[in-house]
């Protein structure tokens, strides 16, 4: 701002009047008091809106930090789901046997079972809490994830947060719950990154108010509820983000807060600084600017009570008003001074735009030296293009006598588009005019921050493409679009189930760089594609438009077209890679109508191919779903058959082909249910051996036998040999040969009276373990046979090798004997290989008197079936054994 050396004009001038003067003084006094608080009014309100942006800002980058700890966290508990889903009795959760995305975060993850019983935990080598002292919480089907915040130490504040939410069936029952435990020092750790000074904070708050997490710690309030503060109590009822200016009710400090309520979880982020140290360097500002005012005052008034006193001496005083005014001239500089030490541009207009006033910023932000601004029309030296907006904002403030604020686009001195906050209130000078003073705050920086941060929020930063959330929100808008046009919508899911090979072998490294490839060929099927997404690590997802009369034809052409192009191999490090593409279509509208039901069937339709093990490409079928429905259903009330005493063993006699005589009996198990009435076995020992309930089920079914077994020979004085059949998973359990020794030993059940029949399937594996624990079951006076033979894929030399003592020719050959030559050359072939190891041979299913003869001309040893008599009841036994040696006495 230029100033003028007036003191020859001075000395020309007369006393000045008493009434003159003070007129004047106060003129002077109330201009520089009105510009000082204009300038420190706007430039207050400026910092603590600053401030506040600041804290805001700072909320929303901890709260999408926390967000995306969380959403892995999810991620690892979405794994051990399906983990459990897959094995429910005994799930492998292998989360922590290589890095991911939140291992540093979880100390372990647990799985409970609609009873609360644990059957899975995982955690790292230097887990706090064990697998025997987590329970289960009571989770209710869709609840959002529980956070709670257990094991808190008083001193340092430290604890365990559990998130936990319900596993449900495909009708929304829930069937178990899953438990992550995170270390909340690891959240601690990242909000004490950032210094805010003396009284700040970053706090984790449950959405009910409980204080989880305070960088720095707050040892006291972890756990305790804050809900009648201000934030629970007026700011998130109104919004999910935003600022608070409130005495804390910690320590009653007043802090300026931000906040951000956490996506999708009931956690809310607040960020907090002490308001008197945030505005600090304003105070020094205002205490540099009373001063200064202080100083001004004085000395006008120290020169008008001067020249009032001594009018007589007026050349000396007009002398000494002179040097004054110098002097004043030397303060208007300092409060230059002052106003270009603000970083901010702050410009100064009169009646007709034209600049009075700017300081050091506004001449750097419009490009000007000090000499082309004042006395030049604002709309010369700043962004011509937007000149009349400002002008309209102009009026407005003239018009309503209150001040403005805007945010927008504008041009610098350079031409680079900055976008930018401009203030604007009335000014009055020292001659009555009214002038315009404007502030104004670069935010370009800040914007693109945001949008940066929106972006993570809704793009996959790897691949670029959209992610999991964008994807159901572009998905629902394509339903929307298909319903408006009455046409069909096909949702894809990708999954490459062999794409973590790449990364198995080469690094993390090249299995980004082959994502990233995979991305570039699922970009290149735009726009047959409607929208391509990566939704985790390996699995991808697409929305396809079709006519809706040529529907399902162009979906599958699209899908094989798809499969065709990742079946080919990707070459990384100088090798092929095979991804194994497998891939669910759903479509709108006959499998759904909202963009949830049609991702979840796709779903549904790539697992079923993961499954099957056949076609990659998979449709969503109702009937399917039907089946899944059913095996769902039967597998639900076999978990509490057991329980419910709902199970019970009948026994099939097995029959001496030459003498007619009762050799023994096979236990068979049967399941009469309240709700689905009599279960074939058929129906449910596959559930029971697919979901582990073999193992409880098949220990209960040796138990039983044993117990049996003993009871007639003590009421009949004589053994009664009976079979048990093993499955594969109980032939395989760590702890069979206990299980059978306990029963045996615990039963007094005789040598010779026990059997087990054995899958040649299950003897497949694991040869040298399998012969020694075929060893060490008959060193219990268990005899051993192999079940359904010739149907699996048995070698000579295990029959050769293994202790057992009779074969078991399975119902499917002796069902075709008189029809099929083959099947009687199988069944004759298998009695002549067991006669030459000098082991027996028993026939099963045998249900016509011509299976027998051929059965006896072959010399079989032993048949059982429905020709004899089919399964009893264990009270039938005894005197079916007695009506037998009656029949063979009459005959001899």
């Amino acid at each position: 701002m230029p100033f003028r050396d007036d003191s020859a004009a001075v000395k020309n001038l007369r006393p000045y009047s008493a009434a003159r003067l003070i007129s004047v003084t106060a003129i002077l006094i109330s201009v520089l008091v009105a510009a000082t608080a204009g300038v420190l009014g706007v430039s207050y309100k400026e910092a603590l809106r600053q401030e506040m942006v600041n804290v805001r800002n700072l909320s929303i980058a901890f709260a999408a930090q926390t967000l995306s700890v969380v959403q892995a966290v999810d991620q690892a508990m979405v794994q051990a789901e399906r983990a459990f889903r897959k094995s429910p009795q005994n799930p492998v959760i292998d989360y922590f046997e290589d890095a991911r995305a939140a291992q540093d975060y979880i100390i372990g993850i647990h799985v409970f079972d609609n009873d609360g019983r644990p059957v899975a935990h995982a955690a790292p080598a230097n887990a706090r809490v064990k697998p025997g002292y987590v329970l289960a919480p009571a989770i209710t089907p869709g609840e959002v994830p529980r956070i709670t915040i257990s094991d808190v130490e008083p001193v340092t504040g430290r604890g365990i947060l559990n998130i936990a939410r319900a596993i449900v069936d495909a009708h929304g029952k829930r069937i178990g719950t899953i438990l992550a435990q995170v270390d909340s020092a690891r959240f601690e750790r990242i909000y004490t990154l950032v210094d805010l000074g003396l009284g700040g904070s970053v706090t984790l708050f449950h959405r009910d108010g409980t204080m989880l997490v305070r960088g720095p710690p707050f040892p006291s309030g972890i756990g305790r509820s804050f809900a009648q503060t201000p934030l629970f109590t007026q700011a998130l009822p109104i919004a999910n983000r935003g600022t608070l200016d409130v005495i804390s009710p910690i320590d009653g400090v007043r802090r300026i807060y931000g906040y951000d309520a956490v996506s999708n979880y009931p956690l809310v982020i607040i960020t907090g600084v002490n308001r008197d140290f945030a505005l600090d360097a304003w105070y020094e500002r205002l205490w540099t600017a009373v001063g200064f005012l202080v100083l001004v005052s004085l000395i006008l008034v120290f020169l008008a009570y001067r020249v009032a006193r001594d009018s007589a001496r007026q050349h000396s005083l007009i002398a000494q008003l002179g040097a004054s005014e110098r002097r004043a001239g030397n303060s208007a500089k300092y409060l230059a001074s002052i106003l270009n030490a603000v970083g901010t541009p702050i410009w100064v207009l009169d009646g007709e735009r034209k600049l009075v006033m700017a300081n050091d910023a506004f001449r750097r932000f419009a490009g000007c030296s000090a000499e082309e601004l004042v006395g030049v029309p604002e709309r010369e030296v700043l962004d011509p293009a937007t000149a009349a907006e400002r002008e309209q904002r102009y009026e407005s403030v003239l018009k309503r006598s209150s001040a403005s604020e805007a945010i927008v686009e504008i041009q610098d001195g350079n031409g680079e588009p900055r976008s930018v906050i401009q203030q604007t209130s009335r000014l009055p000078s020292a001659e009555g005019e009214t002038q315009l003073v404007s502030v104004l705050t670069d935010i370009t920086e800040r914007q693109k921050a945001e949008e940066h941060l929106a972006y993570l929020a809704n793009f996959d930063t790897l691949t670029g493409l959209p992610n999991q959330n964008q994807f159901r929100r572009v998905l629902e808008e394509q339903v929307a679009i298909a319903r408006e046009r009455r046409g069909c919508l096909g949702t894809l899911v990708l999954s490459l189930e062999r794409a973590h090979e790449i990364t198995d072998l080469l690094g993390h490294e090249a299995g980004d760089t082959a994502l990233r490839q995979i991305a570039e060929i699922l970009n290149s099927l735009l726009p047959r594609a409607a929208c391509v997404a990566r939704i985790k690590s390996a699995e991808f997802a697409m929305a396809v438009h079709a006519e809706s009369g040529n529907c399902c034809n162009t979906l599958e052409q699209f899908a094989n077209d798809l499969l065709h192009r990742l079946s080919e191999p990707l070459t990384m490090g100088g090798r092929d890679f095979y991804l194994g593409p497998v891939i669910g279509v759903s479509v709108y509208p006959q499998d759904g109508d909202s963009a949830e039901v049609l991702y979840r069937r796709a779903e549904s339709a790539r697992n079923r191919g993961r499954d099957d093990g056949g076609d990659p490409v998979h449709f969503f079928s109702s009937t399917t779903h039907s089946d899944l429905d059913q095996r769902l259903t039967v597998e639900s009330q076999l978990r509490r058959a057991l329980e419910r005493n709902e199970l019970r063993i009948v026994y099939q006699p097995k029959v001496n082909i030459r003498t007619g005589q009762i050799m023994g009996f096979e236990a068979l198990i049967r399941w009469t249910n309240a709700l689905l009435g009599e279960i074939s076995p058929v129906r449910f020992i596959p559930i029971a051996e697919r979901t582990g309930l073999i193992i409880p089920i098949g220990a209960w079914v040796l138990e039983q036998t044993c117990s049996q077994v003993q009871r007639w020979a003590t009421e009949s004085g004589a053994p009664v040999k009976v079979a048990v059949n093993l499955s594969p998973r109980q032939f395989h359990q760590k702890d069979l040969l206990t299980l059978i020794g306990d029963s045996v030993r615990r039963h007094g059940v005789r040598p010779g009276s026990l059997e087990l029949e054995i899958t040649e399937t299950a003897l497949m594996s694991r040869e040298q373990e399998v012969d020694v624990l075929m060893r060490d079951i008959r060193r219990l006076g268990v005899e051993l046979s192999i079940d359904d033979f010739g149907t699996g894929y048995s070698s000579l030399a295990y029959l050769k090798r293994f202790p057992v003592q009779r074969l078991k020719i399975d119902a499917a050959f002796v069902r075709d004997l008189g029809i099929d030559s083959d099947s009687a050359a199988i069944a004759l072939t298998i009695i002549n290989l067991a006669h030459g190891l000098k082991l027996s041979v028993v026939a099963e299913g045998v249900e016509t008197q011509e299976q027998l003869e051929i059965l006896r001309n072959m010399s079989c040893d032993e048949f059982q079936g429905y020709l004899f008599s089919p399964p009893v009841s264990p009270g039938d036994v005894l005197p079916m054994l007695e009506q037998n040696r009656a029949s063979l006495a009459r005959i001899e």
